[in-house]
């Protein structure tokens, strides 16, 4: 029987957004504040909103989630066997700062991604050998080996473009001022919580911008997001929850946009990340670190159903793959809750009960609220769970030197289905927080993204997903459907499967 804790976890529902609204400025609330603001360290879902609207890419997504030309010019011409990329870029660009972008500019920052101490694109770059500029606006990728997602790959943060002038004037501060090519350039920081952005006056396309300015602000609870958003104090929410859909669609000035995500949301376990995931595997000494049994008695003590019945109003969609519904979907046989199974390999592993487990979390009322079902749960087959709450850029910086046990996180989702595994799997990854290190799914990863026949990749990821299943480094829970909320005064608004926020050709009316 689950026994479900009372959930204290209301949050008052008053305007947070920190006073008046800039005059013309759309307001835009987050469900979490960005981390850094480099695209070369960044590793935040919502940093990626907010680079979306300052600095652009060499590729991008559209609404069908094919990828398109956006700072380069065509697809890349892709020869000698997959091994070199050859990439035009679009003429006439000048960066935020009213320097013009050129092959150089795109070669200094592809470098900096690839090698920057502080990188988190190293692992994503890691087949790329030479970065060339092969003319004034022509640059050239040679790869070590062929490398099926590299331009998936530069549709994301390794393919945004950064002012060398700002680069060479900020260096590792690049973060307190960026400078990249956008319709909006970096005005103001004056918080964690708080991002303002201005529209550029060099932007190529600047006759499609029409608002003087964004403002970006951070609101962790969900009821709070929409509580401002009938009150008209923001304009557009990241993220409505299931809970405040009824009251958002009941608002006639109101009106949500529903996509599947591209991602998932999942537990990470500890399993090999000791010391950091930049460095060698070692498992930290708690027990569902050292224990596959226990890992899987753990997960069978979870209901996915439930939990999104119960915390979601059965709005997501249940799981055990990294990989979402679409064409890359692979079909898994996910394990029901078995509470039996799940007490007897407890009984079997000999570990004194209850088995403490430290469950860390983003300081988010939804995810709090499932956690703690996760803890009534576990609970019942002999584990105590504590939940710990933690701000977003904290529980990320414990996530990567492997200070926790649990973490209780997901990933937005990529539409090359190897940018939804390996950076969470393969050694040496800045994102493999759980520290998994297993030579086969090392080798399965390796081969599909050197495939370049998708029936083969969809054949390796079928068998990489039940590897990893039976590893649970990660024990994969759901795929959110992310849910734009926004006033009907303001339209032009992009928003695509990917759950980026996009306010390029956004109007808002008087």
């Amino acid at each position: 029987m689950i026994v479900i804790a009372a959930l204290v976890l209301s949050s008052c529902v008053a305007s947070v957004t920190g006073g008046a609204r800039r005059e013309g400025y759309a307001v835009v609330a987050l469900q979490e504040a960005p981390d850094a603001l480099d695209p070369t360290i960044a590793s935040s879902f919502v940093g990626r909103m907010v680079f979306a609207n300052m600095c652009e890419k060499l590729y991008d997504v559209d609404a069908g989630l094919n990828l398109v030309p956006q700072l380069a010019a065509a697809l890349p011409e892709i020869t000698d066997g997959g091994r070199t990329y050859t990439i035009p870029l679009r003429p006439g660009v000048m960066f935020n700062d009213g320097t013009p972008m050129t092959a150089d500019a795109v070669v200094r920052s592809i470098q900096r991604h690839k090698s920057n101490k502080l990188s988190q694109r190293t692992s994503e770059l890691s087949s790329v050998s030479t970065i060339q500029a092969i003319g004034p606006l022509t640059i050239q990728l040679g790869l070590s080996k062929p490398f099926a997602p590299l331009t998936s790959i530069l549709a994301d943060r390794s393919g945004m473009v950064l002012s060398p002038a700002a680069v060479d004037r900020l260096g590792d501060k690049f973060a307190q001022n960026p400078v990249c090519v956008g319709p909006f350039q970096f005005e103001s920081r004056p918080s964690a919580d708080e991002i303002n952005l201005v529209r550029s006056n060099d932007y190529y396309d600047r006759d499609k911008v029409h608002l003087p300015g964004v403002t970006f602000h951070a609101i962790p609870p969900s009821n709070v997001r929409a509580a401002d958003l009938r009150a008209g104090d923001v304009d557009v929410i990241d993220r409505a929850a299931p809970q405040d859909l009824e009251t958002i669609r009941d608002d006639p000035g109101l009106a949500v946009r529903p996509v599947t995500s591209l991602g998932y949301m999942g537990i990470d376990i500890n399993i090999g990340n000791a010391d950091g995931a930049d460095k060698p595997a070692r498992a930290p000494d708690f027990a569902l670190a050292q224990r596959k049994d226990l890992r899987k008695a753990f997960e069978l003590s979870i209901d996915r159903t439930v939990l999104n019945k119960v915390v979601f109003n059965g709005a997501y969609v249940p799981d055990c793959t990294p990989l979402p519904p679409g064409p890359w979907a692979v079909r898994a046989d996910c394990p029901r809750r078995d509470l039996a199974k799940a007490r007897e390999l407890v009984r079997a592993s000999g570990v004194p009960t209850p088995i403490p487990v430290k469950l860390m979390t983003a300081n988010v009322p939804l995810y709090q609220q499932l956690c703690t079902l996760v803890q009534a749960m576990a609970k019942d087959a002999g584990f105590d769970v504590s939940v710990e709450p933690t701000d977003f850029a904290t529980g990320l910086a414990r996530g990567r030197s492997g200070n926790f046990q649990a973490y209780f996180i997901g990933w937005s989702g990529r539409i090359d289905p190897d940018q939804n595994i390996s950076q969470m799997v393969l050694p040496g990854s800045a994102l493999n927080y759980a520290g998994t290190h297993n030579a086969q799914v090392n080798a399965m990863v390796t081969a599909a993204r050197t495939s370049t026949d998708p029936a083969e990749r969809r054949r390796i990821y079928t068998e990489l997903v039940g590897l990893l299943n039976d590893e649970l480094g990660i024990v994969y829970l759901y795929h959110e459907v992310y849910v734009l909320g926004l006033r009907k005064k303001i339209t032009g608004v992009d928003f695509f499967g990917d759950g980026l926020i996009r306010m390029k050709t956004a109007r808002l009316e008087p």
